[in-house]
This record gives C-alpha cells, sequence and structure tokens, in this order.
C-alpha cells in the first residue's frame, strides 16, 4: 500500500526470504541482466534453495541467466559481476550463478520466466549451461 493505493510487486510464491529479509526476485534479476551486455534482458530467473548442505543453514539465492554463446570465455567475469551487483544492490550473497544457452530457461506461452521450472530444472541437472560458478 502506497498512499491508499495497492500495488501488486510479484507473486508471494516467488519470494525469497534470507535471514529473515524478504527479496523480490524480479529485483535480483534486474541487478543481474544490468550486470553485462552478454545476459539477456528478461531471460534470467533467481530462486532460493536449501543451504542445508555443506554446512551452510538456510535458504541461498541461485542465479540462471541467458548469455550470448560468444561469452563462454567471459563466464568468470560475467558471474563475478553479477555476484558483486546483486550483493551491492541488495545486500545477500549468491551460492550459484548459471548461465545458460539463449532460449533455454523455461517460460510461460506470454513470455514470464518460469522460476519453480527454472529451480527444479538446476536441482535436477537438466539446464543447458554454458558456464557455472
Amino acid at each position: 500500500m502506497r498512499e491508499g493505493e495497492l500495488f501488486v510487486t510479484g507473486r508471494l510464491k516467488d519470494l525469497i526470504v534470507i535471514d529473515g529479509r524478504n527479496h523480490y526476485p524480479q529485483d535480483l534479476e534486474l541487478s543481474a541482466e544490468m550486470a553485462h551486455p552478454a545476459l539477456r534482458p528478461g531471460c534470467t530467473a533467481a530462486f532460493s534453495v536449501d543451504g542445508g548442505d555443506g554446512g551452510v543453514e538456510g535458504e541461498q539465492v541461485v542465479l540462471v541467466a541467458e548469455a550470448a554463446p560468444e561469452a563462454a570465455g567471459e563466464a568468470e567475469k560475467i558471474t563475478d559481476l553479477i555476484r558483486s551487483a546483486i550483493g551491492e544492490a541488495h545486500g545477500v550473497p549468491v551460492r550459484d550463478v548459471v548461465l545458460v544457452h539463449p532460449g533455454t530457461i523455461p517460460k510461460t506461452s506470454s513470455g514470464k520466466i518460469q522460476r519453480h521450472a527454472s529451480r527444479a530444472a538446476h536441482l535436477g541437472g537438466t539446464l543447458a549451461v554454458l558456464a557455472t560458478s
């Protein structure tokens, strides 16, 4: 609510809660997309995964982004820029940054990112990975 008007900012089921703070995936995705020109606008999915393995507790952010195939040689630089941009803008660390081939992030028929399908593909190891960090 702002000045008596209701603004819908996103779906509750997509909300990412890290250390008790709410993060909207659209905000994280936009910050990531602006980090490097090789990333395709509107082709990024941010979601959380359980950090229970490796001694880390709670939810952690994973970001999957479509990148131009010719950017594969710059993958480490791109993933570092994404981590830095999200850290600076949102104060949240990113567990994994996964760069995938163009046209492979699941979307609805109207072109909206399917974050839950992206999360399932990430956890199932079925993403068309270009590079990961």
